[in-house]
């Protein structure tokens, strides 16, 4: 029995060591590939830190027309930057696309202060006033920015000429608290992201499989992988904060005259569906298509798009345009989008 167990503690020690030298290889290949990361990103004129006051924010400017529009990327989306570069080539020449990326996004610092509606607010129009963009701006929420946006444009009016939401959030909606058991699975997550185990493991199925940013792939995965955004303790807050900060924009409106566009992307009929999924997979299921296409029509579907247009006419002067597809709808269908944002433009002047 004892002769087992010595047999059996060397195995496990052996093991171990193997473990601890695995997890040293992946760190260090790891630091090596963001190296490489940051050095291509530099190269092709994505890395540009601005100080937001405590940290140091990243902001890629596409144009150089006389609107700002600023562009505020959704939850963990490190790639935005690469997204919105192409997305630029469909936008009139009168634009000038401001792109930012929220503490412990891609290429921008993280930050020790909480992550708050109020803090990240300010920390951008720090960040934008030091990288010389001056107000008034046009604001271009993507999903979560929608709660950024919500606040911005009723607690500065005078600084906000404009608003795009895309398929934001909906502060008239209620967010549910994380689970604790989540904050146990993103810590696991946090260990082996930073030690480099994703990383490796990713490379050696060769990277993203899919090709959505044209010439900025490599550029899109380099932002994803230089920081390692998901594992970012700063985005895991934001995302437990999420109900209260919804609440802190709901809390703030204030209806005004700023033009406000909330461009959703509602499916109106199975060929909406169908049309989706061959983006997504490159072919349509009709019975998948179908599927999606009752879930639009549930009680809970029906529920969200209610609190939705209360939300919408809260805010004073915001219309719905609906663009049937993915969330992500600029990407599948840029035209389009660029032609809300180009109308709305035209309001102005």
């Amino acid at each position: 029995m004892n002769k087992a167990k010595k047999i059996m503690g060397r195995i496990f020690l052996i093991l171990l060591i193997m473990l601890i030298i695995l997890l040293i290889v992946c760190f260090f290949y790891q630091r090596s590939a963001q190296k490489r990361d940051r050095e291509l990103l530099k190269k092709d004129g994505f890395v540009n830190l601005v100080s937001a006051g405590d940290y140091d924010m990243n902001i890629n400017i596409y144009g150089d027309g006389k609107y700002n529009v600023i562009a505020m990327p959704g939850s963990g989306d490190a790639e935005f930057p690469a997204g919105m570069k192409l997305f630029s080539e469909y936008l009139d020449d009168d634009i000038r696309l401001v792109v930012i990326s929220r503490p412990g996004y891609g290429l921008s610092e993280e930050t020790k202060k909480e992550i708050t509606t109020e803090y990240i607010v300010e920390s951008t129009r720090t960040a934008l006033k030091n990288a010389g963009i001056e107000a008034p701006y046009v604001l271009m929420p993507h999903s979560m920015s929608g709660i950024y946006a919500t606040y911005w444009e009723s607690v500065y009016p005078d600084e906000v000429s404009g608003v795009i939401f895309i398929d934001s959030i909906n502060e008239a909606d209620k967010a549910e608290e994380t689970p604790a058991i989540a904050t146990v699975f993103f810590k696991i997550g946090q260990f082996f992201g930073n030690a480099g185990v994703a990383r490796v493991v990713t490379d050696m199925m060769g990277g993203a499989s899919e090709d959505v940013y044209g010439d900025y792939q490599k550029d899109a995965e380099a932002l994803a992988g230089v920081s390692v955004t998901g594992t970012s303790d700063n985005y895991y807050e934001e995302l437990t904060n999420c109900p209260a900060n919804m609440k802190t924009a709901w809390d703030s409106i204030e209806a005004n005259d700023i033009p406000k566009v909330y461009i959703s992307t509602n499916f109106q009929s199975v060929d909406d569906a169908k049309e989706y999924l061959i983006y997504v997979y490159g072919e349509a299921d009709e019975e998948e298509a179908k599927r999606r296409y009752e879930n639009e029509l549930s009680d809970e579907q029906k529920d969200y798009r209610q609190s939705r247009s209360k939300y919408i006419e809260k805010l004073g002067n915001c219309k719905e345009i609906n663009i049937p597809g993915s969330h992500f709808i600029y990407e599948q269908k840029p035209e389009e989008c660029a032609k809300v944002i180009a109308d709305l433009i035209h309001e102005l002047d």
